[in-house]
């Protein structure tokens, strides 16, 4: 048991040993860090700076053989501004320019940059540890804003296209003035700016003194512009007026064109009722005299019929028919022994029939 005890304090030595001499013989660099490692001392005759950077991770760190710089490899912000809370140096920390024409003019710069990829170890050699590459960062942006803003009349700073394109020069000029620094600028952002108060001033009367002066132009312009108006309302009202009679006349044209459309139809309506009507008096009239004749050759044949039957035998019977109708029995006494007046036969045979 002793024996696992020992065997297990040496165990635990070793591994503290190890982690010892491993942390005492490397460098360890973190994330967003680029290290830069310098040899000290001449090993296998190579000394000084190491020409490569070191990415984050564990690196080795031979003691007094080996030295480290770690720089920030993230982007950094430069800020020169008048409000003393949020400059990158304490206290009022604008760029002041003067204008050509000699105002002086205060802004607040912003300038994004971050150290160049893999070149670390240059921007070491070049400016030594620490921070030194931040004041040539700054000193280089103010003189490329003095530079291009200061070529500027005071009145360009009102116009933001000019003020665009002046940034947009300044940028292009820090960049090329800050990578022979191996310093990549990323943009610069003019946030906010301030005229002295008695430019203010003169300022603010031109500018409203040019309103005026618009402002007569434009009312100028209206009342050209009302004339104009006039005329052309004029032109349309007579425009107006002339298709109005022309659409009149037309109706009118069109109204006697369908009253003569509508004669003609009627006329052709009264000449074709006329002619059918002749047709058909024509063919009642041939239709009545058929008819009349038809008529009178009925009477005819009947008077014929009627005469041969009076002719025959039909004829005694017509007569004995008729003298009966005439006797008038009213003061005649009859003997029914010798006459049978129920026997119409002996009647008949009596008044004379067949």
């Amino acid at each position: 048991m002793k024996s696992i005890k020992i065997a297990a304090i040496i165990v635990i030595l070793v591994i503290l040993g190890g982690w010892g001499l491993l942390k005492g013989l490397t460098q360890f660099v973190p994330v967003g860090i680029t290290g830069v490692r310098i040899q000290q001392y001449s090993i296998l005759g190579k000394k000084g700076v190491v020409l490569k950077d070191f990415a984050p991770g564990w690196h080795r760190d031979l003691g007094p053989l080996d030295s480290w710089v770690l720089y920030d490899s993230t982007v950094h912000t430069l800020e020169m501004t008048k409000d003393p809370r949020h400059g990158s140096t304490a206290g009022r920390d604008e760029l002041m320019v003067q204008s050509v024409d000699g105002n002086h003019i205060s802004l607040d710069v912003t300038v994004k940059y971050r150290i160049m990829a893999d070149k670390a170890h240059l921007l070491y050699q070049n400016t030594g540890k620490g921070t030194k590459y931040m004041t040539v960062v700054r000193i280089d942006a103010e003189n490329a804003c003095m530079g291009f803003f200061g070529q500027m009349q005071t009145e360009d700073f009102y116009n933001p296209d000019v003020k665009r394109d002046a940034a947009e020069k300044v940028k292009v000029a820090l960049q090329a003035a800050l990578a022979d620094n191996y310093i990549e600028v990323i943009d610069i952002l003019i946030r906010n700016l301030e005229f002295d108060p008695k430019y203010e001033q003169e300022i603010r009367r031109k500018k409203l003194a040019d309103q005026e002066v618009e402002l007569n132009k434009s009312l100028g312009e209206a009342e050209k512009m009302r004339g104009i108006t006039q005329v052309i309302e004029a032109e349309t009202e007579k425009l107006v007026n002339i298709i109005v009679k022309e659409k009149e006349a037309e109706l009118v044209t069109m109204q006697a064109q369908t009253t003569l459309d509508i004669a003609k139809i009627e006329a052709a309506y009264e000449k074709y009722a006329t002619e059918r009507k002749a047709d058909a008096d024509l063919i009642i009239a041939q239709r009545g005299a058929e008819g009349e004749k038809l008529v009178k050759q009925a009477e005819a044949e009947g008077e014929r019929l009627r005469n041969d039957a009076l002719a025959g035998v039909g004829g005694s019977y017509i007569a004995a028919l008729e003298a009966a109708r005439n006797l008038n029995l009213k003061d005649v006494t009859i003997s029914t022994v010798d006459i049978d007046v129920l026997d119409v036969d002996a009647m008949a045979k009596r008044l004379g029939a067949e």
